[in-house]
């Protein structure tokens, strides 16, 4: 069975080289356009999921209230059993083949085959780029940005896909839910998601800035490691040991200063997020007290809405860590193609044909 998913996207394409392009989202609709089937069932089953889970969340409140206005068990039993059966089946059935499917697509037909897609049309442009290419770059930094350019890429649309999108759906799902319940049980969470937004708008392009020169910082560590241990016959001639180690510890004091850099911004990140969480939880709890001792709202809706603020709290930082790894894959997408999307400076005139060669000597 996982072969079948595991095979419904070459790898290994046979198309002929082709440089791909140098702007970011050109860069990305080259590899992604072929694929883009694959993608469109994850976004769908995404969606699914999403909703299955948003659905089993508002029942949870419909079945506080079934329970509290039967007169006895029996009578609960007797003129519920049908909903009850359904949700049974939703969970137990619906939910985990909805859920299984996700992942085959996700793990089976996109992690792997669209991972060595990408390297595999890398590779073989730079494979024909010419001497100067080489010479003039360490083959070590240009190897990295290739082994790292094609998950950086892969997982950014993933995530987006699959992280973001189940995120609306879950916020949409519970701005319905309270909006049902009480319209003003909207306002902490509107409140809350104005703020999350702006903390996005505020770190994620910082980290993106610093995650890039990270990843140019990565790459120039490897590019220096990888030639000394290439050309060890050189070094062990002519270098002295003192001065590599010199040589390697510039190049890791700079890609942990820039690394930490990027680190200090993530912290700040997670204070602002433990902040608006403790504001949605009392705000939003306190609020449906009030509006349930006015008799406003049912148990049932406290039950609800006190389930979708904690999962709510619990995805934000998940998303949060999400749209930050997407503009720091982004950025490694970015780094990458400025290497690999590099025009060939030597190429066959337009009239050229094979050479012809009838014998050789030395």
């Amino acid at each position: 069975m996982f072969r079948w998913f595991e095979t419904r996207i070459e790898a290994f394409p046979e198309d002929p080289p082709a440089r791909p392009p140098e702007t970011l989202l050109a860069f990305y609709a080259y590899f992604i356009k072929p694929v883009w089937p694959a993608f469109a069932v994850l976004l769908v089953a995404g969606f699914l999921g999403s909703l299955i889970e948003v659905w089993l969340l508002a029942f949870v409140g419909s079945l506080v209230d079934m329970m509290k206005t039967a007169s006895t068990a029996e009578a609960f039993l007797s003129n519920h059993w049908p909903i009850l059966l359904w949700m049974a089946f939703v969970a137990m059935v619906a939910r985990p083949v909805v859920s299984t499917a996700h992942d085959l697509i996700k793990n089976q037909i996109i992690s792997g085959p669209v991972s060595n897609r990408v390297r595999w049309l890398t590779h073989r442009y730079v494979l024909r780029q010419s001497l100067s290419f080489f010479q003039n770059d360490f083959a070590g930094r240009v190897a990295n940005k290739i082994m790292q350019a094609a998950p950086a890429l892969r997982d950014s649309v993933v995530q987006l896909i699959d992280a973001i999108w189940y995120a609306a759906v879950q916020w949409v799902g519970a701005a319905v839910i309270f909006a049902v319940a009480d319209w003003r049980l909207l306002l902490p969470l509107l409140v809350w998601l104005l703020a999350y937004f702006g903390a996005l708008l505020y770190f994620v392009p910082r980290i993106k800035e610093r995650s890039t020169e990270a990843a140019e910082a990565r790459s120039m560590l490897v590019g220096r490691i990888v030639d000394s241990y290439t050309n060890i016959l050189t070094v062990k001639l002519f270098a002295h040991a003192d001065r590599e180690d010199g040589y390697a510890r510039d190049a890791l004091d700079d890609q942990m200063t820039k690394f930490q850099a990027s680190l200090r911004l993530q912290t700040s990140m997670e204070l602002v997020l433990y902040t608006l969480n403790g504001f949605l939880i009392v705000s939003a709890t306190a609020l449906a007290v009030w509006l349930w001792s006015g008799g406003l709202i049912t148990i049932g809706a406290i039950a609800v809405v006190t389930g979708l603020v904690m999962r709510i709290i619990g995805m934000s930082g998940w998303i949060l860590w999400v749209v930050a790894g997407i503009f720091e894959n982004i950025g490694v997408v970015q780094e990458g193609m400025e290497t690999i999307s590099r025009p060939n400076q030597v190429l066959d005139r337009p009239d050229s044909v094979p050479l012809v060669v009838r014998a050789g000597e030395i």
